[in-house]
């Protein structure tokens, strides 16, 4: 037996009872010491449960583990884990592994972190995700644990941060040589854990957290000496708490019940009892003042320095009487971390790198202020239309010598590269300091005498330095003051001082600077000796709270960049995400059809955008036309969707073909232009990339080559991969077979091993030529010249550090028509980490085994482009004569990429409107409400008029097909992977499938369940292929629970499974999918075959439906987003629908005993008659969200399925119940999915519509289209929408 006994959390005698009887019978015992520790050594442990211990470090329990299973099938092992035994996933796969070998196991458990955290006085059903924190290294940042925070953040729920250990590591160098030296222990820091997550907010900048934030830190946890502090993530990274282990929580809200426990001194300590918080907060509303903030007065007397980087998260705070705009503590924590967004401080400083890098690398600390307006009462002050540039900041007393600043504070370089910037973009402004005041005159004025006689204050020095402050005025003869700043400050103004004042003794460098930037920035324009005004900034005051007197400098240059012009900011910032660029140059001038690149180069009348003039779009293509002076340009993609050719359907690739037409009958000198960034392969921007160029399957060094005569055969490739790699040095083998730790992991949805390819041909040019280097450059070369230099770039790096782009160029000579070819695409190999009997397995993707390695597959996919053209006609054709057919001849016949019509009336007035649909309907109808069209009698919904149904339902079918096969991957299945019953064999492929825009989970059953449909149409078989890995795993044994499991995996491409079956908690959802699909499968390919193989498995979930469907209780459904809900209607419907899908299949797997169908189908309508006494309104106008709640209502979409595949445990009396209700609650864009919110599902929506009579299928149908085609998104078509207002996403 192999014991699995958890340990606690402190010392030795946390062991529980039956723990300890196991280890002291047991013949041999292993202490894992790799993902936890305890806070005593072995030695005590070894005495006090008197055995002999032996380590196991990570490389033993996950490589060698046959050491620790060796005879545990026969003697009793010990394997001791700090916390509970399955606090660490590598612990559930010793289990797996012993199972596998028959080793029979038992697990005792103990407490471990994630329960004693409930120790701090925070409420463990408030803990959403746990996520771990790893230590940052200079190459490795990683960031996917933000994007668990964020979601935690959103709704309000704690985060536990789990917290690095390194014992036993070895460090870089020795790994890559082999050589067994092991680094001393390290254990992380909940201030390290706090400073690294500041880190990446400022990297990210999407607001998950800030440095005000509410933490709480945890050192030793469960020992005597435990300790705990509660602060702002800033204070908790300067906090020591002493030895390990650490742990950190994140706040979200606190519920009322925590602020009671902390205040009745349980649970965290505040570190304000070390620091004395200002007197005018309480400790507990300084702890959560983000959700309790004090109205007080703040006395900068009771504001020492000491309490200064404790109290930044305080300063924004609007409510007390000194009202505070900005505060510059240093340059990092000034005003762009609270008053610019990162994203926009990230893009404009990168955008000014690729601008001005000579520049710039004199200036590595610049940052972006865009300041505020103080005059404005409210809290949240418009932005002004400038932007500050800073870079160093210095301290100095009351009295200046700015020579002397100058010395300390910035060298001539410096200087003179802020001035190269200035004369770049804001040629007429000034370079100055920027004095930072510690207070408002007026206000300080009134308040140092109200602290005179509240505090009783005598001193000298103090009552001078007050006296001194609130008579500053702005003053000539201090201007004239060598090297003395004036510090005046007239109407809160800060002054503005150019380098001239005060600096007539410099060098002479300092001379020219006097002579090139003259004038004082004041209330009244200065001038230059060229007669121009200098611009004045006169409107941001920075106040600090400060007793003494502190005053600081900044260097900075002023230039107008208005944010509320979008122009002007397209001009200036380029986007961070990833970017394709496209152009085309039509005698000498060239327009730019794909993305923004031309905004890094200079304005020029030979660079132009071309004109957008028409978007179409099939189940095939998406094809852009436009105008580009005397050509059309059609950028046409082609992503095939050929669900019955598997070997194509595999490959990750897609076509971009770009083609001119002349449309002045002449001929026209043609070159093309396009280039991909590095983004596309990097989920963070400070992480190395590699690049390689291959011709064919051959590598081009660095210094290339340009085709002066170019092969039209041959093909190009760029190949782009995270560089993750410890310097291991790019090959063939760095791309495909990875032996990293980033293999099967994603970032921010960015797959972290692989690589992107970006492939084109000479096809028939003249003269081909292909480059990568830093954007700006390259396209710039292209832009001058119209080809490129043939150089691969050697400089690996991150997308942010100049841009890396890589491009290809086509010179066509004059023609009148010309056409090249791309194709792009992203490629993992392997492709799926997978859960089978042989233990967890890579798997390959399907394409190695029809093409083989990836050139050969790429060579390929870009010489198929006519096959699969034909491939793809044929299925869009029979796509529409099946829509076609469906309708009837009546219906007017479908055409995709057809001249849109004359728009109707009543899209053209914002004033209601009348009139008569073609099925001769009156309707009303006004823009200005959320009800869509309605009938004048009853004011119910009708269907969007002037748009034939048929050609609705044809986009919307087109435009989902391209969908559903994008989120499918096909992969080799392992080579005795399949259970002792499965349907599968060798020649078929495993689907697999990530739930996208979600949590990222593996082949999730109810989020296949709506593909269904598509799946039994346009090829069954992909259906029993994405089901098959779900009955493996749970045929095979790894899932524990009777009911079927959610998905296959917490996060593709691990389909890893649930063995400890805690995977999300949806049983009848889940169960009632798969009896379903299972059964529809066989509806539509009569294989009596897989219903045997997999009928145990499916009595099983049946037995479930039978005991819970009719009351399901509180459990979710698929629509897991809008919370639990006991006994809802739509759910327990499902149950019953898949019951009676479990007569027919018993019919056919229990034919030598009818009475098991029988039973099936009684049951099933007996439940039936049952739900309606429960889910019917009880006026019987339509079913309720839940029983018995007679105010709601929901689509009843999980009727479709009965109608799909003829079951009859449906009435028809339901179906024309709901087909009549439906429109009395309809809105612009559809029917809300229930009474609780506005939102409604796409994919349930147009199941609700195949359940109704024509009319109110319309109006399904219609209203879906005319969201797809009058909202406007940057993203793909969702299932998630709102159906009022703009249709945008909840």
């Amino acid at each position: 037996m192999l014991y699995l006994v958890g340990l606690g959390l402190a010392d030795e005698t946390d062991i529980t009872v039956k723990g300890l009887n196991i280890v002291k019978q047991a013949r041999r015992v292993y202490l894992e010491a790799y993902t936890s520790i305890l806070m005593v050594d072995k030695d005590k442990l070894e005495a006090y449960y008197d055995r002999p211990i032996i380590v196991a470090d990570r490389e033993m329990v996950e490589s060698n583990d046959d050491e620790i299973l060796a005879g545990a099938d026969i003697e009793d092992v010990a394997f001791l884990v700090v916390g509970d035994p399955f606090g660490a996933t590598t612990h559930s796969d010793l289990v797996l592994r012993a199972r596998q070998l028959h080793i029979p196991t038992q697990i005792i458990h103990n407490a471990s972190v994630m329960a004693a955290v409930g120790a701090t006085g925070l409420q463990l059903y408030n803990f959403g995700q746990t996520i771990s924190m790893v230590f940052f290294t200079d190459t490795w940042r990683p960031s996917s644990f933000y994007d668990r925070v964020k979601e935690n953040r959103q709704i309000g729920l704690h985060t536990l941060m789990l917290l690095d250990i390194k014992v036993k590591e070895q460090s870089e160098e020795n790994l890559a040589r082999g050589r067994k030296i092991f680094e001393p222990p390290r254990f992380m820091t909940a201030g390290q854990c706090a400073a690294q997550m500041l880190e990446i907010e400022a990297d990210r900048g999407e607001g998950a957290y800030d440095p005000g934030s509410l933490a709480v830190a945890v050192a030793r946890l469960g020992a005597p000496d435990q300790q705990m502090a509660a602060g702002t993530l800033k204070q908790i990274s300067v906090t020591d708490l002493g030895a390990p282990l650490h742990s950190l929580v994140l706040l979200g809200r606190a519920h009322d019940l925590e602020h009671s426990r902390r205040r009745g001194g349980q649970g965290a300590s505040i570190i304000s009892a070390r620091v004395d918080p200002p007197e005018c907060l309480s400790p507990v509303d300084w702890t959560f003042i983000n959700t309790s903030p004090s109205l007080c007065q703040i006395s900068p007397k009771r504001y020492s320095a000491e309490h200064r980087d404790a109290l930044n998260f305080f300063m924004h705070w609007s409510r007390c009487n000194v009202r505070i705009h900005t505060i510059i503590q240093e340059v990092d924590d000034a005003a762009p971390n609270n008053l610019m967004s990162g994203d926009s401080e990230w893009a404009m400083r990168e955008n000014f790198r690729k601008l001005y890098p000579d520049a710039m690398e004199h200036l590595p600390h610049l940052r972006f202020i865009e300041p505020l307006n103080p005059n404005t009462e409210k809290f949240a002050y418009p932005a002004e239309p400038y932007v500050f540039i800073c870079d160093v900041v210095v301290r100095s007393e009351d009295y200046i010598d700015i020579s002397k600043e100058m010395a300390k504070g910035i060298t001539q370089a410096e200087w003179d590269a802020m001035a190269e910037l200035r004369d770049a973009i804001a040629k007429d402004e000034g370079i100055g300091w920027y004095a930072v005041h510690n207070g408002d005159l007026e206000l300080a004025k009134q308040e140092r005498e109200a602290w005179d006689e509240e505090d009783g204050v005598e001193e000298s020095n103090g009552v001078a330095h007050r006296t001194e402050l609130s008579t500053l005025t702005f003053n000539q003869e201090e201007q004239k003051m060598e090297g003395k700043f004036s510090r005046g400050l007239n109407d809160r103004i800060a002054r503005l001082q150019v380098d001239n004042a005060g600096l007539e003794q410099g060098d002479q460098g300092r001379s020219q600077r006097k002579q090139s930037y003259p004038g004082l920035l004041s209330s009244s324009p200065a001038s230059d000796p060229s007669g121009s005004e200098i611009a004045v900034y006169k409107r941001m005051v920075i106040y600090f709270l400060e007793r003494n007197t502190e005053y600081k400098w900044c260097h900075f240059l002023v230039t107008r960049i208005d944010f509320t012009d979008p122009d002007n900011l397209t001009d200036r910032i380029q986007a961070r995400d990833s970017s394709r660029l496209g152009r085309v140059t039509v005698d000498g001038i060239s327009y730019e059809y794909l993305g923004t690149g031309s905004t890094s180069l200079p304005k020029s009348s030979n660079l132009l955008p071309a004109k957008p003039l028409t978007v179409t779009y099939d189940s095939q293509y998406s094809n852009f036309t436009f105008a580009a002076g005397p050509v059309e340009i059609t950028a046409s993609f082609l992503s095939s969707v050929l669900p019955t050719d598997l070997c194509r359907t595999s490959v990750p690739l897609s076509y971009l073909t770009t083609s001119v037409r002349s449309t002045d009958a002449a001929s026209h000198d043609i070159q093309f232009y396009s280039d991909v960034n590095a983004a596309w392969v990097a989920s963070e921007n400070n992480v190395t990339i590699q690049w390689e160029l291959y011709e064919g399957s051959n590598l081009i060094n660095a210094s290339g080559h340009v085709a002066g005569d170019p092969d039209p055969s041959l093909i190009y490739s760029w190949f782009v991969a995270d560089c993750i790699c410890w310097g291991i040095s790019l090959t063939y083998d760095r791309f495909f077979y990875l032996q990293q730790a980033y293999e099967f992991a994603e970032g921010m949805d960015v797959p972290l091993w692989g690589n992107f390819t970006y492939s084109s041909s000479p096809m028939d040019a003249q003269n081909f030529s292909f480059d990568s280097g830093f954007s700006g450059n390259v396209r710039y070369q292209y832009f001058m010249q119209h080809s490129l230099q043939g150089v691969v770039d050697s400089d690996y790096r991150p997308f942010a550090t100049r841009e890396p782009v890589f491009a290809y160029s086509h010179d066509f000579g004059s023609v009148s028509s010309a056409s090249v070819r791309y194709s792009i695409g992203s490629v993992q190999q392997p492709i799926v980490r997978y859960l089978s009997r042989e233990g967890v397995v890579p798997l390959q993707p399907w394409w190695t085994q029809c093409y083989g390695d990836i050139h050969q597959m790429i060579d390929f996919h870009f010489n198929d482009f006519e096959q699969t053209q034909v491939l793809a006609a044929r299925f869009e054709n029979q796509l529409k004569a099946d829509v076609d057919d469906y309708y009837g001849a009546n219906m007017a016949m479908v055409f995709s990429n057809s001249t849109p019509s004359i728009s109707p009336p009543w899209t053209n007035t914002s004033q209601g409107y009348n009139g008569t649909d073609k099925y001769g309907k009156r309707y009303i109808f006004d823009s200005a409400n959320g009800y869509g069209f309605l009938d004048p009698q009853n004011f119910t919904g009708i269907a969007v008029p002037d748009v034939q149904e048929a050609e609705a339902y044809y986009s919307i079918v087109a435009l989902s097909a391209r969908q559903i096969m994008g989120a499918y991957t096909l992969a080799i299945p392992p080579s005795s992977g399949a259970s002792s019953n499965s349907s599968s064999n060798a020649t078929d492929p495993l689907m697999f499938q990530k739930e996208i825009s979600s949590n990222g989970n593996t082949n999730t059953v109810d989020v296949m369940f709506p593909a269904m449909p598509f799946f039994l149409y346009a090829n069954p078989d992909l259906l029993r292929y994405i089901m098959e890995p779900l009955y493996q795993n749970q045929e095979g044994g790894f899932y524990p629970n009777e009911y079927s499991m959610h998905d296959l995996g917490s996060h593709y491409p691990n389909a890893t499974g649930h063995v400890e079956g805690n995977d999300e908690y949806m049983p009848v959802e889940e169960s009632g999918n798969m009896i379903l699909m299972s059964y529809a499968y066989y509806k539509f390919t009569s294989n009596t075959s897989y219903l045997l193989a997999h009928y145990p498995k499916l009595q099983q979930f049946a037995s479930y439906l039978l005991d819970f469907t009719l009351t399901p209780g509180n459990q979710l459904s698929t629509d897991d987003f809008a919370g639990r809900l006991a006994n809802q209607t739509n759910l327990a419907i499902k149950g019953i629908v898949g019951i009676a899908a479990m007569a027919e299949i018993a019919r056919i797997c229990s034919a030598d005993d009818p009475s098991v169908a029988a039973s099936y189908a009684s049951t099933a309508a007996a439940y039936y008659t049952q739900w309606e006494t429960y889910a019917l309104d009880p006026a019987r106008t339509h079913t309720l969200l839940a029983y018995q709640w007679r105010s709601s209502y929901s689509l009843l979409y999980n009727i479709y399925p009965a109608l799909l595949l003829d079951l009859p445990v449906i009435p028809a009396s339901l179906y024309a119940l709901q087909s009549a209700f439906y429109p009395s609650v309809s809105q612009a864009f559809g029917v809300p999915l229930d009474s609780r919110h506005s939102y409604t599902k796409s994919d349930e929506s147009m199941w609700a519509a195949a359940t109704c009579e024509p009319a109110t299928r319309r109006l399904f149908v219609n209203g879906l289209a005319s969201w797809l085609n009058v909202t406007s998104t940057d993203k793909a078509f969702s299932d998630l929408f709102e159906t009022v207002g703009d249709g945008g996403y909840p």
